[in-house]
């Protein structure tokens, strides 16, 4: 496998990873304004702004790589996220 087929394969966890994470973000939002915290919903919401930023910058480098990997790459990545 070469750099830019690691490169492909990178991105496209990346990509996937951050969008595993907008209903985190979704429901922390809602538990601070349930809890009045208007404030800290606004920062919280801010951060997932960035992050969707950051996942469509993502999405440009992988098109401009070509693409999304043809198929998979051999082993998985499992995460156990424990937030």
């Amino acid at each position: 496998m070469n750099d830019k087929e690691r490169l492909k394969i990178v991105l496209k966890h990346l990509i996937e990873h951050n969008e595993g994470h907008k209903e985190d973000y979704k429901r922390w939002i809602e538990l601070a304004k349930t809890n009045g915290l208007e404030h800290v919903a606004a920062h919280i919401n801010e951060a997932g702004t960035h992050m969707d930023k950051a996942s469509d910058a993502l999405t440009k480098a992988l098109d401009l790589l070509g693409g999304a990997p043809e198929s998979g790459h051999g082993h998985s990545h499992p995460h156990d996220h424990h937030h």
